[in-house]
Formats: structure tokens, C-alpha cells, sequence
């Protein structure tokens, strides 16, 4: 979908994009390749400077140069060109906006890191290296409680947050009703467990040293963050078929 994205290029909304894809004009290449449209045709050498700089940046895999050009909110169509360099992510904390845990999915699989303990430069260098960051509601907590707690980091270019764009399908409400509407379930141990009950748990475990309560916040974590793959590639499904009808 990335490929067939002409936002980015001068004087090019939706409607105009969706009359180049009419005309054939599927993808950048295309518009290297065909003659200029007459209607168009005062575009057309901007057009085409805009297709090789875009087919270099896709090329060299730059994150970057795409978030940078595209409305945040058309990001989503370039989560299967960086997806093998996703990572999935859920903030944990304290109730007072201080990370607890930081869980992450990615093609390692599920991380957790906790407070108090080693791995945070770990964290660090797989946030910095990563092109596409996913989150549910992360644009509003997640992000905003990380760049608070670690101001140097450096996060990926690209951010999905599912909530608006499972919004747009009419799945609304908080990531465990969406869940339950699309048939996700989660162990009878966590099963029900709120953000407040996260923030519990921490508590306890703080303050008493409870390893029970400490395991229980990370497999609620780990359920946070691992079910906003199959949520992803839901939401790219529908969205995509969507934008090409």
C-alpha cells in the first residue's frame, strides 16, 4: 500500500489519488513509466522527482523520510513494508505517570522491562533501531509517558496507534472490549484485570517484594502487548480494502 501512496507528492489529496489509481497509475514506478496525463501534465515533472526520491527512501528502508511526508494518520499503510522491523508495545505504571514496565513483542518475540532492574539500555536500542512503533492509545499515554521518563530516547519514526484506526472501522471502546468482539481472549488469572489493577499490582509488589503480584502484572502486560499483532493485521486488512474500493 505504501507504493501506491501519492499523499506525499505536490498538490495530491485524496481525491486526486484516488483519480490516479483510477487511470491506472497504481504505484510510483507508474509514474516513471506512463507519458504525462494532459489533465496533469503540469504536475508531471514534480511528480516524477517526487517517485525517484520515494523509490530510493523505500529502497534503503527509511522509516524516516515517510513519516516525515505523510499525514500521521495514512502511516498505516506502510505497516507491511516495515513490519519485520516493528516492535509492539505497553506502558505500565505507577499511577502517577512513572514507568513501571515497558513490555515489547518483535521478531524476538515478548520483553518485558521492569523497574529496578537491568535491560533499560536494551530497551533503549531496540526503540531507536525499530522503523514502526504499535501501540493501543499509545499516541495519548504511552508515547507521551515515555518521552517523560526518557526524554534522549529516540522512538520509531512511524507510530500506528490502533485506537483511532479501529475507531474508523467502528470498533470503539478499550483495548479488552475490542478483544472480546474480535475473539480474543486472555487466561482466567488476568482475565478482567484493568490498567488500575496494573497499577496495584505494581504497588505490591513494591512495597512488600510480592513475586505473585509481580507475575501476574506481567502476563496482564504481555497480553496487552501481544494481542496488538492479530489487532494490526485486522485493522491493515480493513483499512486496506477499504482504500481500494
Amino acid at each position: 500500500m505504501l507504493t501506491r501512496t501519492f499523499l506525499h507528492f505536490p498538490q495530491v489529496g485524496e481525491r486526486r489519488e484516488r483519480a490516479l489509481w483510477r487511470c491506472g497509475l497504481y504505484d510510483w514506478h507508474a509514474i516513471l513509466q506512463m507519458p504525462a496525463f494532459a489533465a496533469w501534465r503540469r504536475f508531471w515533472d514534480a511528480w516524477r522527482q517526487t517517485a525517484e526520491v520515494s523509490l530510493r527512501a523505500y529502497a534503503r528502508g527509511d522509516a524516516a523520510f515517510f513519516a516525515h511526508r505523510l499525514p500521521r494518520t495514512t502511516w498505516w499503510r506502510a505497516i507491511p513494508d516495515f513490519l519485520s522491523r516493528a516492535i509492539f508495545l505497553d506502558v505500565e505504571t505507577d499511577g502517577t505517570d512513572r514507568v513501571t514496565v515497558v513490555g515489547i513483542a518483535d521478531a524476538d518475540g515478548y520483553r518485558a522491562f521492569v523497574r529496578g532492574q537491568s535491560g533499560w539500555n536494551e530497551l533503549r536500542d531496540r526503540l531507536a533501531s525499530a522503523a514502526l512503533l504499535v501501540t493501543y492509545g499509545g499516541h495519548f499515554f504511552d508515547v507521551p509517558v515515555l518521552r517523560a521518563n526518557f526524554p534522549d530516547w529516540r522512538l520509531p519514526p512511524l507510530q500506528v496507534d490502533l485506537c483511532p484506526l479501529l475507531r474508523r472501522l467502528g470498533y470503539r471502546g478499550g483495548l479488552k472490549a475490542i478483544e472480546r468482539r474480535l475473539g480474543l481472549t486472555r487466561s482466567s488469572d488476568i482475565d478482567g484485570l484493568t490498567g488500575w489493577d496494573a497499577v496495584r499490582l505494581w504497588r505490591r509488589y513494591a512495597a512488600r517484594g510480592d513475586e505473585t503480584a509481580l507475575h501476574t502484572l506481567l502476563a496482564y502486560n504481555r497480553a496487552d502487548v501481544v494481542h496488538l499483532q492479530p489487532l494490526l493485521a485486522f485493522a491493515y486488512q480493513q483499512l486496506w480494502e477499504q482504500s481500494v474500493r
